[in-house]
């Protein structure tokens, strides 16, 4: 875990429309969120355009726009794909359809085209992803993003006791 500190540490004093996305896995309760919202934070410091968001609240959002009155293009889509760096926190906690595994695959397809930094942060293995997203999105992610392991027991659990 000091490793991924280090690396997360650098990424954030590093950080550039050029740098890798990143796939944070693990249990949890062992920090994902946190490191991913802590790069966030020195990324915006820096005068980098962040959206954060669990992918259960953007998702649950997207398909009010796209289903709603209007039936318009979703702002929040274009905001996904254009922002200079996004943090999808905690994937696979949404509610899984073909639109939500679409809207997916083309954010994540579209920021990896345009060369655009992503951090997902997820709970499941790589091969509940697969199984959840279809191999194309998960071939993508693991193929092009730098993965970070978290090991260790839920930090929460830890200071309530």
């Amino acid at each position: 875990m000091k490793e991924v500190l280090n690396f997360c540490k650098s990424y954030a004093a590093d950080f550039g429309l050029d740098s890798p996305s990143i796939l944070m896995t693990g249990e949890t309760g062992l920090g994902k969120t946190h490191l991913s919202l802590a790069i966030g934070l020195e990324a915006v410091d820096k005068g980098f355009g962040v959206i954060y968001g669990s992918a259960q609240n953007l998702l649950n959002k997207i398909e009010r726009e796209h289903f709603g009155k209007n039936g318009n293009e979703s702002e929040t889509v274009q905001s996904l794909l254009d922002c200079d760096l996004l943090i999808l926190d905690d994937l696979g906690s949404e509610f899984s359809t073909q639109f939500t595994v679409s809207v997916i695959y083309n954010i994540i397809n579209t920021r990896l085209l345009r060369e655009l930094p992503v951090i997902i942060s997820t709970n499941l293995t790589v091969e509940e992803l697969e199984s959840r997203y279809s191999r194309r999105v998960t071939s993508r992610i693991i193929g092009n993003y730098v993965t970070l392991a978290f090991y260790g027991s839920d930090i929460r659990q830890l200071i309530k006791d």
